[in-house]
């Protein structure tokens, strides 16, 4: 696999979550598609949402995300590779903190790692809000924090003036001697607003890509482009590193159908709005490599189901914040409850477990009906309930799975089940028993990037021919 345009790579990377590294990234991303650059954009870790906003500043390319926990390395670099194809500058941006990753101590699943994994040099975005000479300080320290991370310059976020630039400037580059490439002003309008799983998605933010163009027209004369366009650019012996990485077929391409097979494929019906959009591309993919037919679907706005459906796959989002629309579209709840019942299959993670339940009680304490597929009410919280990754074990086969099947996954949420270990569980994650499984349906708050484990998709992609007689493959971890 060559990537003969790939001139340009870095990692944009923040002393800690909120410094504005999403900020920079778009801005970086704008700025190189004005100039006329093809921008392959990437995400560390496990978040559906910052990916929004880079489908919006680089479309028709998609972000994709980077992960060496749910992920194996062949599958990264593949991953990497596959999607720079044909493209000429690859903006990564990070996770948390530098250094922040799955625990207390090291650096698993963290930015910092992801940088020294793809050798890439990395951007440290600070926040240089009410600091001076303070800034020197934290930047020496994660300069000296690990040695082998090319920390290759420093971008700052919500400074005053030009001034207020220049002190912090000249403060960091004498004492660590890495050079400051530029500055974005203090300025509401270049802030995206946040809730309680993070950022708002891309789809619910009005002029976003007003933002991200008024955020590069920032950088135009605050940023040097050119000293940036020097420190990235990719030399050929990295490249070499890279495309030498052999490309293994069972690690990310799921099987494709045979010709004889084809009629036999699934036909997945995918909800996909505003309250439900955390979907891994990747995943996507996948399932259409396994053959499987997409057709995406609007649980707020359809009435209705797509025909001739397979199986159902409702992901994550904010269900939450749409229950009184979602309440009330009475006939698309029960064209879920008739697909279910006449023999369909249906896999859901996080949002589409709240939504399938019986109801969901919003922060404010009302109730609404949902779908009523998976017994109990849902409740959202005030605080945070579970949150990281998780080795999960299958505790009983399924459709999907054959029992004991460990998989790896991520958990993200503020509400709660009221019939978590109550019911037949889906998973364990050490002694907690968790989410759940029927006869046709599986739901669960954990979410799978089918990258792991390919024959998640292979299974899904054949529900159609198998669910007469079920021969169930583990899907091997990577």
């Amino acid at each position: 696999m060559q990537n003969p345009n790939l001139k340009y790579g870095c990692v944009i990377a923040g002393t800690h979550s909120g410094a504005g590294k999403t900020t920079w990234s778009l801005a970086l991303m704008a700025l190189a598609r004005k100039k006329g650059l093809e921008v392959q954009p990437f995400k560390v870790g496990p978040d559906y949402i910052d990916p929004g906003f880079h489908h919006a500043i680089c479309h028709p390319r998609r972000s994709r995300n980077l992960d060496l926990y749910l992920l194996s390395e062949n599958t990264v670099k593949e991953t990497f590779l596959r999607h720079t194809e044909n493209s000429e500058m690859a903006i990564i941006e990070g996770v948390m903190g530098l250094y922040d990753g799955k625990g207390a101590s090291g650096q698993e699943g963290s930015t910092a790692q992801m940088a020294k994994f793809l050798n890439l040099p990395v951007f440290l975005v600070i926040d240089g809000s009410g600091m001076a000479g303070s800034a020197a300080a934290l930047v020496l320290g994660f300069q000296k924090f690990d040695s082998d991370l090319k920390l290759a310059g420093i971008l700052i976020n919500r400074v005053g003036s030009e001034g207020h630039y220049q002190w912090l400037k000249r403060s960091i580059e004498e004492k660590t001697g890495i050079p400051c490439l530029g500055y974005l002003p203090k300025d509401n309008f270049l802030s995206i607003g946040e809730r309680h799983l993070g950022l708002m998605t891309a789809q619910e933010v009005d002029k976003k890509l007003e933002k991200a163009q008024h955020a590069a027209s920032s950088l135009e004369s605050r940023f040097d482009w050119k000293s940036f366009m020097k420190i990235t650019r990719t030399e050929k012996s990295e490249i070499a590193s890279l495309t030498s990485f052999a490309r293994k077929d069972n690690v990310v391409i799921a099987r494709r159908p045979k010709a004889d097979e084809a009629i036999s494929v699934s036909r997945i019906g995918i909800a996909y709005d505003a309250a439900f959009s955390f979907y891994y591309e990747d995943n996507f993919d996948l399932l259409k490599q396994a053959g499987a037919e997409l057709v995406f679907f609007s649980p707020l706005k359809d009435s209705q189901l797509p025909e001739n459906l397979n199986l159902l796959y409702l992901g994550g989002g904010f269900p939450e914040l749409y229950t009184h629309p979602l309440s009330e579209n009475q006939g698309m709840m029960a064209a879920i409850r008739d697909f279910y019942h006449s023999g369909g299959f249906i896999y859901a993670e996080c949002g589409g477990l709240m939504f399938l339940a019986e109801a969901l009680i919003d922060s404010t304490g009302r109730e609404f009906a949902m779908a009523g597929l998976i017994p109990g009410k849902v409740r959202m919280m005030e605080r945070l309930q579970n949150f990281g990754y998780h080795e999960v074990r299958v505790t009983q086969g399924n459709f999907l799975f054959p029992e004991g099947q460990i998989l790896r996954s991520h958990e993200f949420h503020y509400s709660s089940w009221d019939q978590e270990g109550k019911v037949p569980a889906l998973y364990e994650i050490g002694t907690r028993r968790e989410g759940f499984q029927g006869e046709r349906l599986i739901a669960s708050y954990q979410h799978l990037h089918f990258g792991s484990a390919p024959g998640i998709a292979r299974q899904m992609a054949g529900i159609r021919s198998w669910k007469k007689n079920f021969i169930l493959q583990p899907a091997p971890i990577n």
